[in-house]
Order: structure tokens, then sequence, then C-alpha cells
């Protein structure tokens, strides 16, 4: 009979965006295989399909650890510390934090029993549980956030961060970058490993399955993610508008919402293409529209791992993207390289009339290292004996 793990996930706060959606498809995989999975939110709403999910408690740790002595320290660090050093407010918060976060993770212990893994994701629960120690433990990296100078206080506050502690990259692309960067900070941790984000593919092919409304007539690209600066979608509109004066006879499909959109609305009547590109805005289920799209088009500045492209390809729909820092030469690979793009308004304009005049066909093999099973099977090996390897570069 197959070992039976329990797993704590903690995020800080519960939202739409890739690391909180990674974290639900890997909960979900987690039960799904049998194990026993925890999800721990420490600040701010979660929804009622997320209390389905699996075992799911919220705790307000910077909150409940500014009682007693955290009080004073809290009051030290606002009035005194953070000012005095510019950049240090989550090194004093982290440390109130942890302790609290410490005393809570042995109260779900006592109620549940003890955790084999404990998985802290995103840059928000990596400040506030900067000082929590425990062999279990694996940070998971999805890109280099919050860099700090390479100066005496910037190597200090990356230390802070990041000594001794095991990182989860979500790709070879964000190990390597995290790597050079804390190579250059003079900081090694204890443990650097490769965990790709699991991708609930037979879920994503049920639900591309239900009606589209509205209903976008063929053809056309689509392109799904936040409308916030790093995702460029500015690029995207300048390479679409060149495409079209090109010959592209597709229209392109907007799906998301964002810091950016007014802006991209308004760039868009600027380019006379207010009756081309459709905003859709936040959608909960994208998928009817990514399966009937001739391609899906990312234009990202940066992608940790790049989901969405794997959610395309699971429907068969071909995919261009920039070649980019971050995994996204990852997802693309073998044939699909072909339509990786120079990062470049007139280098995206060309993969997209390549995309439309020389289609070519997705093999799913490329995405099978993705799926849930592959990836706790990786994930359950952390629970074995540790590697005697400390922090080496990725080759």
């Amino acid at each position: 009979m197959k070992d039976k793990k329990r797993v704590l996930l903690v995020l800080r706060r519960m939202g739409m965006g890739g690391i909180e959606q990674a974290t639900r498809t890997l909960a979900r995989a987690l039960q799904n295989d049998g194990h026993e999975a925890h999800l721990l939110v420490l600040k701010g709403a979660v929804s009622s399909a997320d209390r389905e999910t699996c075992r799911l408690h919220q705790y307000d740790i910077d909150r409940e650890s500014r009682n007693g002595l955290g009080r004073f320290i809290h009051l030290a660090d606002k009035a005194l510390l953070s000012p005095l050093i510019k950049q240090s407010g989550f090194v004093w918060r982290g440390r109130r934090c942890s302790i609290t976060f410490k005393d809570y993770v042995a109260t779900l212990e006592a109620q549940h029993g003890r955790f084999d893994l404990i998985l802290i994701r995103g840059q928000g629960a990596f400040e506030n549980l900067w000082a929590f120690d425990d062999e279990r433990t694996w940070r998971v990296v999805e890109a280099v956030t919050g860099r700090f100078p390479n100066t005496a206080k910037g190597r200090w506050l990356t230390r802070t961060l990041y000594q001794g502690k095991k990182l989860l990259h979500v790709s070879r692309g964000v190990q390597q970058e995290v790597g050079d960067y804390l190579e250059r900070q003079g900081v090694k941790v204890s443990r650097s490993e490769l965990l790709y984000n699991a991708v609930p593919i037979e879920a994503i092919r049920r639900k591309a399955t239900e009606p589209a409304e509205p209903a976008i007539p063929s053809p056309y690209l689509v392109h799904v993610a936040r409308l916030v600066p790093v995702k460029n979608q500015q690029r995207l509109l300048k390479a679409y508008h060149q495409a079209v004066n090109e010959g592209l006879d597709h229209d392109l499909v907007i799906i998301g919402d964002g810091s950016e959109r007014r802006h991209l609305e308004e760039m868009t009547l600027g380019l006379g293409l207010a009756a081309r590109v459709h905003f859709l805005g936040q959608r909960d289920n994208p998928y009817p529209w990514m399966k009937d799209a001739t391609a899906l088009v990312l234009s990202s500045d940066f992608e940790g791992l790049g989901i969405v492209l794997i959610e395309a390809l699971a429907l068969g729909t071909q995919c261009v993207a920039c070649k980019v820092p971050g995994g996204i030469s990852e997802v693309l690979t073998g044939p699909q390289a072909r339509l990786l793009a120079e990062p470049s308004d007139a280098g995206l304009a060309e993969k997209l009339l390549e995309a439309v005049q020389d289609p070519l066909i997705v093999d799913e093999k490329m995405i099978k290292v993705f799926e849930p099973q592959s990836v706790i099977a990786q994930l359950m090996a952390l629970t074995e004996a540790p590697s005697e390897r400390l922090y080496a570069h990725p080759a």
C-alpha cells in the first residue's frame, strides 16, 4: 500500500494568480493521490470553492503575532528599526511572525498529526516566515522578486531570506536566475531542486467542452493573462497591429484583467483595432476560447514557468511566446520551439503570421512532465532521506 503523506501548503493570500492556481492544483492532486493536503492562508478571505479543495486553515499571522511581546516588537519596528534601516521591515516582522507560525503549526499537528512536508509559496510568505527553520520545509520559488542591491545591507537582507534554506524552483530558468543572483550576493542555500507546477490536464479538457459565451467568430488568436506590466500586452497589441498590416485575418481575444486594462483598451482604439480586439475580462473558465483558438499568444517579459502555455497545449492549441527569461523555453520544446519569438514587436508579429500560415500539430508527449502524477512522484521523493549535495549551479 502506498505510504500516505501529510503536506502543509502555505500561502500569504488566496487569489486568482498563477501561484494560487498552482497551489490549488497541487492540493487537489495530493488528495486525489491518497495523501492528506492542508492549505494554510495567512491573510485575507478564501472562497467557498477553495474550502472544498482540501483541509483549509486561515490564520492572520501578522495580526496574531502582535499580541503580547509581539506588539512591542511591532511598535519598535514601525517607529525605529524600519525607518533606520530601509527595506528591513520584513526582517523584524518575519521574526515575530515566524515564532507565532511555529506555535500554530504545532497546534495543527496536535489536531491532525505530524506534517511530512511544509511548502511555503511566494515572496510575501517567504518574508513573513523567513525565521521559521524546520528540516521539512521548502520554499517554492516562482521568480526572483524583491531583489536587493549588491551592497553590505543588500547582502544581509538577501542572506536573511535565503541563507541555509531549501528551495524548489518551478523551472530550470528560474533555478539558474536565482542561483546567479544568490551567488552574486554571497548566499548559499542548503538544497536547490527543480519541481514543475502540476497542471490538471483532464480537468482542463473537461472544462473546455463548455460553451464559450460570448462566442467569438473564428478564426482568432487568444491571450490569457493578468493585464499587468510584466505580461507586456503593449507589445502584444503593437505586434498584432503590425501583423494585421501584413495580412493577418484573425481577431484577437484577450482574457484577463488588471491595472493595465484601461490603458490597453485606449491603445487598441488608437491603433484602430477596436473592432478586432475583444477584451473579455477575467474568466473562471477560459478554456473554451483557448480550445477553439488558432494559437495562444504570450507576450510576457518573464514567466516562471508559463502554465497557460501548458494548458493550451493540453487542448491541442499551438502557442506563440517571446523567448524571455524563465521557463517558457522548457515548455515550448521540440517543434513548438519554432514559434518562440524574439522579444520585440516585429519578432512577435513574425511568429503570429507564421502560426497562422504554417501551423504545427501539438505533440501530447510535451506535457507529460507537467501531469499531476509526475509532479507528485517528484514531491514525494523530497520526503525521503535528504540529499547530501549542497547548492550547485544547474547545468
